[in-house]
């Protein structure tokens, strides 16, 4: 009794320690008879569904729970063999996903029932559905994207690739490029930089760089990044590319520096490109010796053409002088539109001036060959100017100011042909600048101080009129000369300026003597041509006459023969006529100085020829150029055309005129440029008398 009473508390303690180790354990532990009653659970089991040995399935659960758990339960029973099943199980009123093991309960080679091992998995699955699900997220990020994403091993072998990456790279799927090495995927010119980068990146840092690949048969720009990717600890696990298409920006800005350095119009490059392009070629020949040549180029009938056939018109000439300017030249040569009807071109490699003159006439010949511009064959023809460098400038801006120097001698001796500068033109461009300059500061209203020389009947010497010439007063040199500010009349703001100032103190002298009924003739103003050149000198003309109320007759407007070969002849022939219209006199000066047409005289409206006081001061001594001025009267008579002869000085020279049957006559010897207030003494003395 002893020894069984020894062995049942031993099998009780060993009950009690099979125990306390089932219920020290989370996941739930039960056994069950073949009839699914719990014969055996552990104490998380008990408190988790309030479970005690004894009870059935039924009656913890819902029938439909129930269901599956003994029927699997029967399976076991039936086959004998462990069976892993998925349950849900409520704990505690909320449904918890459980994974169990069911094995059969044996005992003397019979299955008594079943013992069932629950491992709560609703964590870990929630787990890996969230992981799943981001893992899922972030393929359909690297998938979405644009961009080609790769990771790479710290060697630079590919272990991921987007969808996309794939395309770029031409692959037909990611898992073509799984293994390579990531270097080997770009071209070889760029595969000095990629292989730079994954070093860059390994050593921890960030590397970007630009590379350049065709794909299907068209070149594409990408910008590249590798970033590296660390652990914990900071250390390099793995790195990082991405690579962004960046053609279409890349093309934009190359459409945005072409248009910031090309003139839209003729597609040559504009006047920043050039002065880059110039500083560029000065500095590279202090480096290298190499010598290269500067022309400027100014359309020389270009005004007059656009505004005959039109602003379309002009545009089409502008287009084609650049593509003849373009065929001209050699592909390392230089040639740029600087704005309006400007041109210039740089010429590599011109060694002297002779060569650079060369190279200009070569230019004109071409450009001389009429151009169809709007249906007509139109000629514009072009005026050079030209430097060397280093010969005859130091600097890229000195070369620039020489050449434009020489473009403006050119122009102001007659219009055509190349001119290459040399020293003598930068002392006259000085001239010409400070004449500029003086007429620009000293020129105002106070200042005008007109003079009048009188014209005269040379039979009867009486007085026909007065000359209006235009005396200035510096405020430290005193009384100034037109020749000061000679400059100033060829340029349409100046001598519009100093022609209205004139005007207007001619007028109000006018006025005044008008006022105190003197009988003064006609006066006589001088224009420029540049004056003419906005086409409403006419206007402006007979507006101040208006408002002074200074009857048209009483004046005379006096031009050279310039007036008709400068720009902008068709206002001057338009400014003309109308003004004889209004009963305003033209005269035409310096008749015979060299510009003569006998079309003028039947073109234009002209009431007066001024015989030029060079023919007068040799008539005299010269039978020929006595025989000249013989020819002047005569057809002037016979056009029903005054003249006056400038520059008389002495009686003898009346009398050869009054022979030649010339009516009237101004000069010292009738007397010298006077001020309005001598003027109105004399014309009181006439009055008196």
């Amino acid at each position: 009794m002893e020894a069984d009473s020894a062995r049942l508390v031993e099998l009780e303690q060993r009950c009690s320690l099979l125990q306390t180790v089932i219920d020290s354990v989370r996941d739930l532990i039960f056994a069950k008879d073949r009839g699914g009653r719990f014969i055996l659970s552990n104490k998380t089991l008990q408190d988790a569904c309030g479970l005690a040995v004894g009870q059935r399935t039924t009656d913890l659960f819902d029938e439909g729970l129930v269901q599956g758990y003994e029927a699997a339960d029967q399976i076991v029973i039936a086959t004998g063999r462990p069976l892993v099943v998925d349950e849900t199980i409520p704990i505690l009123g909320e449904d918890r996903q459980f994974q169990t093991v069911k094995v059969p309960w044996i005992s003397d080679g019979e299955v008594k029932g079943v013992i069932g091992v629950s491992r709560d998995l609703t964590e870990r699955m929630a787990a890996e559905a969230a992981l799943k699900q981001s893992e899922c997220l972030h393929r359909g990020i690297l998938e979405a994207s644009a961009d080609c994403i790769i990771v790479m091993s710290v060697a630079g072998e590919v272990q991921l690739m987007n969808g996309p990456g794939a395309k770029a790279l031409e692959l037909d799927t990611p898992a073509a490029a799984i293994g390579k090495s990531w270097s080997d995927l770009w071209p070889k010119a760029n595969r000095r930089a990629a292989l730079a980068a994954l070093g860059k990146a390994a050593r921890g840092e960030v590397a970007r760089f630009t590379a350049r690949r065709l794909a299907e048969g068209s070149p594409r720009w990408w910008d590249v990044m590798v970033t590296p990717i660390v652990d914990d600890m900071g250390a390099v696990t793995r790195l990082l590319s991405i690579s962004r298409d960046i053609s279409e920006s890349k093309h934009s800005a190359e459409q945005l520096r072409w248009t910031s350095e090309h003139d839209a119009l003729t597609e040559l490059a504009n006047r920043h490109a050039f002065q880059a392009r110039l500083q560029a070629a000065a500095l590279r020949t202090m480096r290298t010796g190499r010598p290269f040549g500067l022309l400027l180029l100014d359309m020389d009938r270009f005004k007059q053409i656009n505004d005959t056939l039109g602003h379309a018109a002009g545009d089409d000439l502008l287009r084609s002088f650049g593509h003849v300017l373009k065929q001209c030249v050699r592909e390392t040569d230089f040639v740029a539109r600087l704005g309006g009807d400007e041109f210039a071109i740089i010429v590599d490699g011109v060694k002297d001036a002779e060569s650079l003159e060369r190279v200009g006439n070569m230019i004109l010949d071409r450009l001389n060959v009429p151009m169809r511009v709007a249906g007509r064959e139109v000629s514009a023809g072009a005026s050079i100017g030209g430097a060397l460098f280093p010969g005859q400038a130091a600097s890229a801006n000195e070369l620039l100011n020489n050449a434009d120097i020489a473009l403006y001698a050119l122009k102001g001796s007659g219009r055509g042909g190349t001119r290459i500068f040399h020293g003598a033109m930068r002392e006259q461009a000085q001239q010409v600048a400070s004449q500029l300059n003086l007429a620009r500061v000293a020129l105002c209203a106070s200042s005008v101080v007109p003079h009048y020389q009188p014209k005269v009947n040379l039979r009867t010497g009486r007085l026909v009129g007065y000359e209006a010439l235009l005396r200035w007063m510096h405020p430290q040199w005193g009384l100034q000369l037109p020749a000061t500010v000679q400059e100033a009349f060829k340029e349409y703001e100046l001598a519009s300026k100093i022609g209205d100032l004139m005007l207007g103190a001619v007028v109000a002298d006018m006025q005044q003597w008008l006022g105190r009924n003197l009988s003064f003739g006609r006066i006589s103003i001088n224009a420029a041509p540049a004056e003419f050149l906005r086409d409403d000198y006419a206007e402006r003309l007979l507006r101040t006459l208006e408002a002074s109320e200074i009857p048209t007759h009483l004046i005379e407007v006096e031009v050279t023969e310039h007036v008709f070969l400068e720009r902008g002849s068709e206002f001057v022939e338009r400014a003309l006529k109308l003004l004889n219209s209004q009963g305003v006199r033209i005269a035409l000066d310096d008749f015979g100085t060299g510009y003569s047409s006998l079309s003028h005289l039947r073109d234009f409206p002209v009431d007066v020829v001024k015989i030029d006081r060079s023919f007068v001061e040799r008539m005299v001594d010269e039978p020929e150029i006595s025989a000249i001025v013989s020819a002047v009267i005569s057809l002037a008579a016979d056009l029903n055309i005054e003249v006056v002869a400038e520059g008389l000085e002495t009686q003898q020279q009346r009398c050869m005129l009054m022979q030649k049957r010339c009516s009237f006559g101004q000069g010292y010897l009738f007397g010298r440029p006077v001020t309005a207030a001598e003027v109105e003494a004399s014309l009181r003395l006439d009055k008196a008398a």
